[in-house]
């Protein structure tokens, strides 16, 4: 049983405060996201099997962004499935310099670790070279502009993903127990997501299949 990817897609994003398009992410990212934590927890077919959180650092014109995900999968009280994931994004002036990643995939290690050299994305993959568009954004999906990109760059596998999205439009939901008016996006190929994203701009819901043919839900708390 796979849940690679589980940890994708679960970070804030903040469509309505964005520019529009042709100005400065710059800009945007000087105020946008704001200095703090959100907290998410995954639910496999109904049950709660992990949390997720995403810590947002500023200092200047840097931005850090720090993911922690921690999943167990049990039954009859036995754990079938692990996983655990830790990321760290630093960007300066809109843009990516540095990624890295560990995680832990039911006992399969994958750590990634790009620096950005030039208009490159260079660094390892389990130990393996990787050269990559230094444009890229990493599929954490926090920055606005993740739903206007046709690649995106695995934070787990450190791959480009070829995606393309679709806009569903507005769907009730409920958040915090409350309802809602959230704008869904559809992201397929070879990263399936569907996005919620409530009217403040954060992500507050996300739905995809899992490998097994369950379905998982990342909610915010």
């Amino acid at each position: 049983m796979r849940f690679v990817g589980t940890v994708v897609g679960l970070i804030l994003v903040a469509l309505a405060v964005w520019p529009a398009a042709g100005a400065s992410n710059d800009l945007a990212l000087a105020t946008f996201p704001p200095s703090g934590r959100l907290d998410y927890k995954i639910v496999r077919d109904g049950d709660d099997i992990g949390t997720q959180s995403v810590e947002f650092i500023r200092n200047g014109d840097r931005l850090t962004v720090r993911t922690h995900a921690n999943i167990i999968v049990t039954v009859l009280g036995i754990a079938i499935f692990r996983f655990t994931h830790e990321a760290e994004e630093q960007w300066q002036k809109g843009r990516l310099v540095a990624f890295k990643s560990k995680s832990n995939d039911d006992g399969e290690p994958c750590d990634v670790a790009l620096k950005l050299e030039g208009d490159r994305l260079r660094g390892t993959y389990n130990g393996q070279k990787l050269d990559l568009p230094g444009s890229l954004i990493p599929a954490s999906l926090w920055r606005p502009d993740t739903v206007q990109q046709t690649v995106l760059l695995d934070p787990i596998k450190g791959r480009d993903r070829q995606v393309s999205v679709a806009d569903k439009g507005l769907e009730k939901v409920e958040v915090r127990g409350q309802l809602v008016d959230a704008h869904r996006y559809a992201m397929t190929g070879q990263i399936t997501r569907d996005i919620w994203y409530g009217p403040d701009g954060q992500i507050v819901q996300v739905s995809f299949p899992g490998k097994d043919g369950s379905q998982v839900q990342v909610v915010l708390r």
